[in-house]
This record gives structure tokens, C-alpha cells and sequence, in this order.
């Protein structure tokens, strides 16, 4: 859904092209980081004693629940599962 008037996105556009890459990209990694929190706190007030690695599979799943069919996903979470239970045990001993 588009409802900024064209003139409204042309200057949002002007104000952002004129930050520096590095300060855009800086800011890009900040509200990426500040939404991965919001979703895990999200997950965490809705499952309280969740693993952290079932945390980062149910984040996973929640950032690409749009890129893949149910199918797919579930695969890959299950794989992502499979992956971190096994490196967490070596780092583990």
C-alpha cells in the first residue's frame, strides 16, 4: 500500500540520499536489530521458558514466513534446528 503523495516520497528520498552510505547502512543494521528484539520478545512473552535455540529458529521463521511455502520453511527450521543443536553441543564440552 502506497498513500505518501509523490511529492512527500521524492523528498523523504532527497532527505535519506543525502546521509552518507555508512550512516544509512548504520541505520539500516539498528532497525533491523531493534525488530529482531521486538519479534523475540514477542516469542519469549508468548512461550517464557523457550531454548535460545528454538528462539532463533522461531525468529527465523517469523522473518521469512513470507520468502517460503509452509513446506520449505518448516524444512529449513528444521534443518537451522538440526545445525545449531549440534554446534551448540561441541562449543558446548
Amino acid at each position: 500500500m502506497t498513500d505518501t503523495p509523490e511529492d512527500i516520497r521524492k523528498k523523504q528520498f532527497e532527505i535519506i540520499s543525502s546521509i552518507p552510505l555508512k550512516d544509512r547502512l548504520n541505520n539500516l543494521f539498528e532497525m533491523t536489530e531493534l525488530s529482531r528484539r521486538i519479534i523475540q520478545n514477542r516469542i519469549i512473552s508468548k512461550n517464557p521458558g523457550i531454548s535460545n535455540i528454538e528462539m532463533k529458529v522461531e525468529t527465523f521463521k517469523i522473518f521469512y514466513r513470507f520468502d517460503f511455502d509452509d513446506t520449505t520453511l518448516d524444512q529449513i527450521a528444521n534443518s537451522l534446528k538440526d545445525y545449531l543443536d549440534k554446534n551448540v553441543n561441541k562449543t558446548s564440552l
